[in-house]
């Protein structure tokens, strides 16, 4: 049984939609105990020992809708936007049209960039394409793609049979919708495909960190970010990671100052 629970964060003015009850999918054992322990938690109001159980569930290589969810809220109520914002990013990654991490994530965002420190100008953009593709998962833009390719090729085989007329007009017109159709479909489906294994995504994690000119605690700050923000992560060094932002600028911060999608 679901459980919804208005969050209400009264030193921020906000109220963020959601609950931390929710046990959807089926978890071993040991994960359903910690699991469960860390709903409780919350319920009883101990944050951290909600964020506790629920990272110790994280750390055994679940990743489930509803334990990133739960941890955000966790993480949110705890007065941890970075690492809130991290795992609603998590839940929506696994499960894009889920509404109360939508609604969470987007409440938080505005609270971070409200407390933010710098203001750097596109900085909290994101690449149209990645908009256009980003609300979808994989697989569903896989299917729409195999199947509007299929009713292409089933149309074209029902023009090999159908003699001159409106029908075969139709199906000639039916024919060029699908194609463009498809085309679309595979579009979306190669930038959604691309987004996922080819570019390295993670979020800002501290609420306000520096970005250094290079892979090193000596070396000059170029500008600080704040926590949320989306970045590229273009290269590693050790302990290091490169990151670049949506209008363009680059620098290098440590690892565990991101949190990977």
């Amino acid at each position: 049984m679901k459980t919804r629970i208005f969050l209400a964060l009264l030193a921020l003015g906000i109220v963020f939609a959601g609950g931390a009850a929710r046990a959807d999918e089926p978890l071993a054992a040991g994960r359903d105990v910690t699991f469960h322990r860390g709903n409780d938690a919350y319920l009883h109001g101990h944050y951290a020992d909600a964020v506790s159980a629920y990272e110790q569930v994280a750390a055994l290589g679940l990743r489930s809708v509803d334990l990133f969810y739960n941890l955000g809220n966790a993480y949110l109520k705890s007065g941890q936007l970075g690492p809130a914002i991290y795992n609603y990013e998590r839940a929506l990654e696994l499960d894009p049209g889920q509404e109360d991490a939508q609604f969470n994530l987007k409440a938080a965002r505005a609270e971070a960039q409200k407390k933010a420190e710098d203001r750097l100008v596109g900085g909290d953009g994101t690449p149209m394409w990645q908009r256009a593709v980003a609300p979808y998962s994989v697989g569903t833009l896989g299917w729409l793609f195999f199947g509007l390719y299929g009713l292409l090729f089933t149309v074209l085989i029902v023009l090999h049979f159908v003699q001159p007329g409106f029908l075969r007009v139709g199906l000639w017109a039916s024919f060029a919708f699908l194609m463009i159709g498809t085309g679309v479909a595979a579009a979306l489906f190669g930038g959604r495909l691309y987004l996922a294994n080819r570019v390295a995504q993670a979020v800002v994690l501290p609420d306000s960190v520096q970005i250094k000119d290079g892979p090193d605690a000596n070396y000059t700050s170029s500008f600080s970010v704040h926590a949320g923000l989306r970045v590229r992560v273009t290269e590693k060094d050790q302990d290091w990671a490169r990151v670049r932002l949506s209008n363009g600028l680059e620098g290098w911060l440590r690892e565990r100052d991101l949190g990977r999608l």
